[in-house]
């Protein structure tokens, strides 16, 4: 296997695996790593859906509709945003773990404005603690663009083990080593592990059993990150290019995994949205809706969203390919033995968004991260996490004459607040969505072509008006990843709707 894509000022780095292959069968059985290999595979629980699309976008892979929501920020025109970087912040997102995962060995988010915030070039001193995330943004103090940048820094942990520095990414750099079956179970290496899984999958005959060494570079972390998206055979895949079964997986997936509305009681949200559905009487189908700024602010914010939040939000239900399993590897492994911290615990299983990435008004509550960082005269900046939010502000010592607190602009804001409000798009609108989550603004004559496109008649169309509230919601996010008809699998109008949410 290649090296893969890495820096240009450094040289191709890979790590070496250990597959145990069923000959019989084609199969890979598992792999056996240290914590570097896991490290990255983790990584992947940290990275927003905006990110991965754009990561597989060479790729061509289509991720239920959710690609179709990726598409439609890619081509929306500039007048419907509230800023230019709105798109940016979207289809490029910023993981709130981009300091962390610049440390992995294997990184498939590398970028050039990972780990930096941005400053004005005014020597004011009023200026010197306002910073953005992006460049070019206003400043709010002496109007002029952020287009410089300073780098973050966070201390790096180093340990010993067998005589070398190791890094520590969210695993601790210990000796232990690590199990990692097909469908993307990790856990820690024994025998009895072992026992039971050659039980589990048949193998008996040690003869059917063939050991290799792979060396992997980012090319094929970033092939495992596909395939563990759309396949529960992840390192088969990998491995052994085993192109036939991957199409079958996801034949499988995208025909029979569907989301279907949960029959509970709608929940009562204060930030509960309403829809339209524009609906044919006679084929008892949700033809597209009708949706104001609000809805299709949060049907854009899934882009921000990393995998890690998204399976915890779906109750480590996602049913993406192997991720659930991955998440749960980093539930049952214990901050005491082998992740680092409580807080890189946290990281991988409750991510939050980039600062500035939500608004406050988003029916699911994501929370955002909210750092704490030291500046200092010299133009370093220093990472230090912290769970309590300050409204974009913070430092990590107050009593630090040097230490200067630093604000964030909000890169969603034409006039650069530097407290998180409102969403990316700019009202009053109408946007038309379509079956498949494809979002365009509303036009009369675009109806029209699509109601011939369809071989409906206006005569047959009614409009449904539903509301959306948090089990809606989760609906909406769980079917975007697995389905192509969303609309038809959250809305069934096939079944009675609820009065609560029939307003016809």
């Amino acid at each position: 296997m290649s090296a893969g894509r890495h820096r240009s000022d450094e040289g191709p780095k890979v790590i070496k695996l250990k597959i145990m292959i069923d000959k019989n069968r084609n199969r890979v059985i598992f792999a056996e790593s240290d914590h570097e290999f896991i490290d990255a595979l983790f990584s992947f629980l940290t990275l927003p859906l905006g990110t991965v699309l754009r990561l597989l976008e060479k790729d061509m892979v289509q991720l239920g509709s959710i690609s179709r929501v990726y598409a439609s920020v890619y081509s929306l025109e500039p007048r419907f945003l509230r800023t230019s970087y709105c798109k940016s912040m979207l289809i490029m997102p910023r993981n709130a773990s981009e300091v962390q995962c610049e440390k992995l060995k294997l990184n498939v988010d590398y970028s050039e404005n990972a780990g930096k915030l941005f400053v004005c070039n005014s020597y004011s001193p009023r200026c010197k603690n306002i910073f953005s995330i992006s460049q070019n943004t206003q400043c709010f103090r002496c109007n002029r663009l952020t287009q410089f940048d300073r780098k973050i820094n966070e201390k790096e942990e180093k340990r010993s083990c067998r005589g070398e520095s190791v890094v520590e990414v969210f695993l601790k750099g210990g000796a232990a080593s690590f199990m990692i079956t097909d469908d993307l179970q990790v856990m820690p290496a024994s025998t009895a592990r072992l026992t039971s899984l050659f039980g589990k999958l048949g193998v008996s005959d040690k003869s059917e059993i063939e050991a290799k060494t792979v060396e992997v570079g980012t090319d094929e972390v970033l092939q495992l990150l596909k395939f563990s998206l759309l396949s529960k055979t992840a390192l088969t895949n990998m491995v052994l290019n085993s192109q036939g079964s991957w199409l079958k997986d996801i034949s499988k997936y995208e025909d029979n995994q569907t989301a279907k509305l949960d029959k509970k009681t709608m929940s009562q949200n204060t930030n509960s949205m309403s829809l339209k559905l524009i609906v044919s009487k006679s084929k008892k189908k949700v033809l597209y809706a009708e949706a104001g700024v609000k809805l299709v602010d949060f049907l854009f914010s899934f882009l921000v969203f990393p995998l890690g939040a998204v399976v915890k939000h779906l109750g480590g239900n996602s049913r993406l390919g192997c991720i659930d399993n991955l998440y749960k590897g980093a539930v049952e492994l214990s901050s005491e033995n082998y992740i680092k911290s409580e807080e890189c615990k946290n990281m991988l299983l409750s991510p939050k968004l980039f600062p500035h990435s939500g608004f406050d008004s988003h029916i699911l509550e994501v929370e955002e991260e909210y750092p704490k960082y030291r500046y200092d005269d010299s133009g370093c900046i220093e990472l230090a996490r912290n769970t309590n939010k300050s409204e974009g502000s913070s430092i990590v010592n107050e009593e630090e004459a040097s230490d200067l607190a630093i604000n964030i602009l909000d890169p969603k804001s034409p006039t650069g607040e530097t407290i998180k409000g409102e969403g990316y798009l700019k009202g009053p609108a109408t946007f038309m969505i379509m079956d498949n989550l494809l979002v365009t603004p509303f036009s009369p004559t675009a109806i029209i072509t699509q109601l011939n496109q369809m071989k409906v008649s206006t005569s047959d169309v009614e409009e449904r008006t539903v509301t959306v509230g948090k089990d809606e919601a989760l609906n909406l996010l769980k079917a975007s990843l697995i389905s192509k008809t969303v609309l038809n699998d959250v809305f069934n109008i096939r079944e009675p709707y609820p009065k609560v949410m029939l307003k016809v």
